[in-house]
């Protein structure tokens, strides 16, 4: 299988059963003879050996528990699903471009695992294509798009269906994990991805980023421009990382750099009212990049 997401290629050793079984992957799928070769292969049912020391990064959320080793030229990754009991390895060069699991299907749980991995595959290895994944919710318009930005519950998916119903012809994007592209002209795009939350919204396509808004809940609307480090600033806290991991974090950074000097951004105090989609879209407008 192999899946288009922001205009780079990975390549998933499985087969079409899988593909079936997990629909958010579907509108990415691609022949693989048409395209360029692909940054990343991940192989499925490898023999990778477990760690029996400490972890050097660990992190739980959803009933899930991921935890990684870092070594001198390999990462290893455990998966571990508290729903179905089940535990997956990964191992990988330290640049995520060959990508081993022990994942075999083996139940409905098995497959939202390997969907996990996979996503972790392309947040690492497209970090090193000027590629970033944020949390954030998306929409756009025409060819042109923007991010709401901030931590779960701030209200990016109240303002972005906001948007759908009093902005024409506004569409949404992606509702959790957006990915950012900085491309060789100096143009940076917003793009869907296989991974949107709650929300069904699986777009294969990409539009110019426009701005981006980072949300706070308020009293009053008020839009607040940001400079280029507090961009930055608010970007990284939006952004998967491994902190330990200098080798990944150091390319995530530098894109998130460069984003924040070419893309207008504001603090985006709001209610979740019409009177609020009135002043971002109006910024959005007045935007000439």
């Amino acid at each position: 299988m192999r899946l288009s997401i922001a205009g780079l290629y990975v390549d998933v050793a499985v087969d079409a059963a899988v593909v079936e079984a997990l629909p958010n992957l579907q509108p990415f799928v691609v022949p693989d003879s048409e395209y360029d070769s692909p940054i990343c292969q991940v192989r499925t049912g490898q023999e990778v050996t477990g760690e029996d020391t400490p972890s050097t990064l660990s992190s739980h959320a959803d009933e899930k528990t991921i935890q990684v080793w870092l070594k001198p030229d390999v990462c290893k990754l455990s998966l571990y699903n508290a729903r179905s009991g089940q535990t997956y390895w990964l191992q990988t060069d330290r640049q995520w471009q060959q990508v081993l699991t022990d994942w075999t299907p083996s139940g409905v749980e098995s497959f939202a695992s390997l969907n996990d991995l996979i996503m972790i595959a392309f947040v690492y290895r497209s970090a090193f294509y000027q590629a970033v994944t944020i949390h954030a919710s998306a929409v756009a318009v025409k060819d042109e798009g923007c991010a709401f930005v901030g931590p779960s519950g701030i209200g990016k998916s109240t303002h972005s269906r906001l948007w759908l119903q009093h902005v024409p012809g506004a569409r949404l994007l992606n509702d959790d994990q957006p990915v950012l592209r900085l491309h060789p002209d100096g143009t940076v795009r917003l793009y869907g991805s296989p991974w949107s939350g709650k929300t069904a919204c699986y777009c294969n396509e990409g539009v110019l980023l426009k701005a981006l808004f980072f949300m706070e809940q308020a009293l009053e609307n008020q839009l607040t421009p940001l400079t280029g480090i507090e961009t930055f600033q608010q970007l990284m806290k939006a952004t998967s990382l491994m902190g330990r991991d200098t080798v990944t974090f150091r390319a995530i950074s530098s894109t998130q750099a460069s984003v924040s000097g070419a893309i207008p951004a504001y603090r985006f105090q709001n209610r979740p009212t019409e009177e609020a989609v009135a002043l971002s879209h109006q910024a959005f407008i007045d935007i000439v990049l």
